[in-house]
This record gives C-alpha cells, structure tokens and sequence, in this order.
C-alpha cells in the first residue's frame, strides 16, 4: 500500500471517528467473506458502518478525536463499527456476535466513555430510540383514547339496547 492510499485510510477514518458518537471495537478472526458481508449488511441496516483497518491507520486516525482512549485495544484483527445512535451500533454487534462466536466484541466507547463487557450487555438489551419514542407517544395519547370511549360509551350503549329491543318484536 503506498503513501497517498495510506493518508486517504487515515482521513476516512478521522472523518468517521469525528462524525461517530460510539465506536465498537471487535475482533473478527475466522470469519469468511460471506460472513462479513452478512455483518456489514446488517451493521449498514441499523445506519452504522463496519470497518476493518490496520491498526497502526486506526491509532493515527483517532489522534485529537474523542476516542483517542481506545488506541490501547487496536490489536490483533481488528474492526470498527462507528454508529451516529451509539446503542444500533452495540445492539447490531451483539446481534451478530450471538450467532457468531467467531465476531468477538473488545470494547467500546461512548462519550469518551470506555465500554467493558458487562456494560455492552447491558446496553445491547436496551430499547431502541424509536421503541422509546412509540412508548412515550403511547403513554400521551392514551388518557385522549380512554376519554373518548368514555364519551362514545352511553351512544354505544343507547344503540345496543335499541338493537336488543328490536330484536324482540
């Protein structure tokens, strides 16, 4: 690999690193084309990305980035997964890592916070931003839905009894 296709890895991934609010930092050893285009499709579905990448290009694209703390875990094979909405990130590597045990999870961190294993768990079961959005849309509108059966209540009841009486003739 020359120089310039060096410089332009580094750039790409400055970019990413900047633009990223998580990164996940996973190992992929024994996984075959296939399998890693199955994870990048899905990695890509949630709006991440799946990057591998030299680890030395790594260390230098997240010189000055809020994941500079992570440089001390670029060994071995390594890949990134950047994600805009951290938790899609966490929750698409676990996802695939629990079919997969050949995709192994290092670490990773959110808001220049380092993630451990226990802390991954955790956050992969969590409920996802537009899952928490429905909920709480669910809970506002449901004290509207009540009191508008209550109001159609008597009408309902009117009608019932009026059908029950026309029955009997």
């Amino acid at each position: 690999m020359d120089k310039q296709s060096k410089k332009n890895i580094v750039k790409d991934l400055k970019e990413c690193f900047e633009s990223s609010s998580g990164v996940v930092v996973t190992h992929y050893l024994g996984l075959n084309n296939a399998e890693l285009t199955d994870l990048r499709k899905q990695v890509k579905a949630v709006g991440s990305r799946f990057c591998v990448t030299k680890n030395s290009l790594a260390k230098l694209a997240s010189k000055s980035t809020d994941f500079e703390s992570l440089n001390d875990f670029f060994t071995g094979p390594t890949a990134l997964v950047f994600s805009e909405d951290a938790l899609a990130g966490i929750k698409a590597v676990k996802k695939f890592s629990d079919k997969n045990e050949k995709l192994k999870f290092v670490t990773a961190s959110l808001d220049k916070k380092i993630i451990e294993f226990k802390e991954f768990e955790t956050l992969s079961k969590l409920p996802s931003l537009e899952e928490l959005r429905a909920k709480i849309i669910g809970i506002i509108t449901a004290p509207h839905q009540q009191l508008i059966s209550v109001l159609n209540s008597p009408a309902t009841e009117t009608i019932g009894v009026i059908d029950n009486y026309s029955k009997k003739k």
